[in-house]
């Protein structure tokens, strides 16, 4: 190195919680931090918590990764569960559930070269924009109006919008690998335990540039391994899974809008319906079944009121709050059908659109069907939405129908009410036809009396069941209809109805006519998951081994040469500690199994040939923690006695030998760690005993975790040799008191 090791102790801090994992942002001065009770956390650089996610189901978290530009983190747990997370919020914006607990997660931008022109092929008409298709109206400001001519748009890409394309690889505790595009879009997975034969542990993954080979190490019950699996899915098709995890992007995005829609026009219609809904039940309940419908039937033809029916309307409702309760109830309605057409119809067709050009792509190569995505598959999704798109029509219909009966019932209840009291009666209510009356008569004949149905109380406000309503209620609940829609005048229903060869025809869609709007929209979303569901195949045996290189633990565990926290005379167990990277054309990977040296080695990409060394220490010194700080650069903590020191080795100055084809470790030459850079790459630590450290190459900062795992130091770790530490140290307003503590 240039010029000695200079590190600025920047913050020191207590926490309540023990830390068992770090891991800085690639990009930001921000930290990722896995504790001992499950939660993950966000830092800023001075240890200020930006979020606290909790554990899933006091699941420890196991693994982290950022994504390459550090936007997005994954978050691995002992359940088996995956969970991405904006750097923003703490909620899951994506989960999996995978077989086993989660040992170890990496995150890889795609190389540029794989850019290929497939992707082009594959594109929207060439320059043609369909942003117009992601774009839907903001149900957050549905209910705001602006005199601007544009409206105010969401963006149904929720999972991802930065328009790259990049891998993320799982590992398990039963040697299963997982492979996701963009962090979501699960391709493949393989088993490392089947292809070595025996039962294996991922440690740690990395994929080289070629995107075909998977660099593991495993850990078995005796020993270790490092093994390089050749799986060329992800490089042949990388094309196909690209745009494949564009379209799960925007498909699922406007799935979840279509779902919050729905969610909306339920309440909209339960809130407003609820006060109506248990007047009537109130005025139904004392008496026999039909009496509703009955007495409303006879004032209707007759003109008399039945005493239970004079009490209700005029003790009960009022003329006033009757007039107040059609209003709100007119409006109510005006609300949900604003919410189906202004919303629901809009994300109807564009859902319909993105389906019509997958199974365009789908048709479009042989590579689709690999990956598992067929045109049956798809085709299936597409009738689904196009039935479902139908069935949002029939709701608009409906809305349209229960709007207009309505507004002829309570005007006409308010006309009986004014004719009864002797009061004048306005011009606008004196005008009813013969077929308003024959839609009043048939509005009356829906109002039936259900034994088992209860008015809402004050312990459970919801407990309403509709039954003495109207027909738009049971289109939003998963349930088949218990009033069809009168099809007979519609000249289509007649066509299809008289000639019955017309439902083979494949564009045209045989609606159910007794599913709901959100049955159909149940079918929809089970069949469009069932397209991407496909996906995840068992590459296992199509998968080939390029090398199995076992380590075998020498020695008894090491003892250390000073007393623990605890202050009892503590070992160092045979731990297994590894790190790997891959950058550009070199994947680099280093691993240790008993603490006194380090196995070290580099392989170029598309190269067979693997150079390696050992790299050793003097006595009395054990390995604490290691970690690649750059590509040229390979951090390591080192314990002698009381005193812990950083190395900052630089891995241009190591001399490599090729791996024996034979793989007899023993023959590699050696580097020692403190020798190869000299006391300039080192760093004597002062008042300090770590047990891990987490280092960011592209940040140029450190952190160390003392060994209570409750107190974190932050070093920055290039500064000017003739800085004055001390007085930079203070001027920072950074404290170093170890009496500070982060609430959790």
């Amino acid at each position: 190195m240039a010029q000695n090791l200079v590190m600025r102790q920047m913050d020191e801090r207590t926490t309540n919680q023990e830390i068992r994992l770090l891991l800085w942002s690639p990009k930001m001065d921000i930290l990722a931090t896995a504790m001992d009770n499950g939660d993950v956390c966000l830092y800023r650089l001075q240890w200020h918590r930006v979020w606290a996610a909790p554990s899933h189901e006091d699941a420890a978290c196991t693994a982290l990764s950022w994504r390459p530009d550090g936007k997005l983190l994954a978050s691995g747990y002992s359940s088996g569960l995956l969970s991405i997370r904006h750097i923003e919020s703490k909620e899951s914006i994506h989960t999996e559930q995978l077989d086993s607990e989660i040992t170890c997660i990496s995150w890889h931008d795609r190389p540029e070269g794989f850019n290929s022109k497939d992707e082009e092929m594959y594109s929207s008409l060439g320059s043609v924009s369909w942003d117009l298709m992601s774009r839907l109206p903001s149900l957050d400001k549905m209910y705001s109006y602006s005199d601007l001519k544009e409206e105010d748009l969401q963006d149904c890409r929720k999972l991802d919008d930065s328009n790259t394309v990049t891998i993320l690889l799982v590992g398990t505790k039963t040697g299963s690998i997982y492979v996701l595009i963009s962090g979501f879009l699960m391709c493949a997975r393989l088993s490392v335990s089947d292809l070595i034969g025996a039962p294996a542990q991922i440690v740690s993954i990395v994929l080289a540039s070629d995107l075909k080979t998977f660099s593991c190490i495993v850990k078995q019950e005796a020993s270790a391994r490092l093994v390089l699996v050749d799986c060329p899915i992800v490089a042949t098709c990388q094309a196909e899974l690209a745009v494949l995890s564009s379209k799960f992007n925007l498909i699922q995005g406007t799935i979840q809008y279509m779902e919050d829609t729905i969610k909306r026009i339920r309440e909209s219609w339960e809130n407003i319906l609820r006060e109506m809904d248990s007047k009537l039940a109130s005025y139904a309940n004392p008496n026999p079944p039909g009496t509703v419908a009955a007495d409303l039937m006879e004032l209707l033809l007759f003109g008399t009121f039945t005493q239970e029916l004079e009490y209700f309307l005029f003790k009960d409702m009022t003329d006033k709050g009757l007039k107040k309760m059609g209003q709100s109830i007119e409006m109510s309605y005006s609300n949900i059908q604003r919410l189906v057409l202004r919303y629901l119809h809009p994300v109807s067709q564009s859902l319909h659109f993105q389906l019509g050009e997958l199974v365009g792509l789908a048709r479009a190569s042989h590579r689709f069907p690999v990956i598992g995505v067929t045109e049956e598959v798809v085709l299936s999704a597409l009738y689904s939405s196009g039935c479902f798109w139908s069935k949002a029509v029939e709701l608009e219909q409906v809305i349209d129908q229960s709007i207009r009966n309505f507004q002829l019932f309570f005007r006409w209840l308010y006309t009986e009410i004014l004719l009864k009291d002797g009061g004048e009666i306005p011009d606008e209510l004196k005008k009813t036809s013969q077929q308003d009356a024959l839609c009043i008569a048939e509005f009356i004949r829906r109002f039936e009396n259900n034994p088992s149905s209860q008015p809402p109380t004050d312990n459970d406000p919801t407990q309403v069941n509709h039954v003495y309503l109207e027909q738009v209620g049971q289109y939003l609940k998963d349930a088949d209809l218990s009033q069809t829609l009168n099809n007979s005048n519609n000249i289509w229903s007649q066509l299809l109805e008289d000639n019955p060869s017309l439902s083979a025809v494949p564009f045209i869609l045989p609606v159910n006519s007794k599913a709901s709007t959100v049955k159909q929209f149940n079918i929809l979303a089970t069949a469009v998951n069932k397209i991407f569901n496909g996906m995840s195949l068992d590459m296992t045996n199509e998968t080939s081994v390029k090398l199995n290189l076992e380590f075998t633990p020498q020695g008894p565990p090491v003892r250390r040469l000073s007393l623990s926290s605890e202050g009892e005379d503590a070992g160092f167990p045979h731990v297994l500690q590894t790190a790997q990277r891959v950058e550009d054309e070199l994947t680099q990977g280093a691993v240790s199994w008993d603490r006194t040296r380090i196995l070290y080695w580099e392989q170029e990409t598309g190269s067979d040939l693997m150079n390696a060394t050992w790299l050793t220490l003097h006595p009395n010194t054990v390995i604490v923690d290691f970690s690649f700080y750059t590509k040229e650069i390979l951090s390591v903590l080192l314990e002698n006695g009381t005193q812990q020191i950083l190395v900052q080795l630089p891995l241009t100055l190591l001399t490599l030998t090729p791996l024996p084809a034979h793989h007899n470790l023993d023959i590699l030459n050696s580097n020692n760690i403190i020798e190869v850079g000299g006391r300039a790459s080192c760093r004597d630590l002062e008042n300090i005993r770590a047990c891990s450290f987490a280092v960011s190459g592209p940040r140029k900062v450190s952190v160390l975790v003392f060994m209570s795992r409750k107190r974190q130091r932050i070093y920055d770790m290039e500064v000017e040799e003739d800085e004055d530490e001390d007085e930079t140290f203070q001027s920072e307003g950074f404290s170093g008191s170890t009496e500070q503590t982060s609430q959790y």
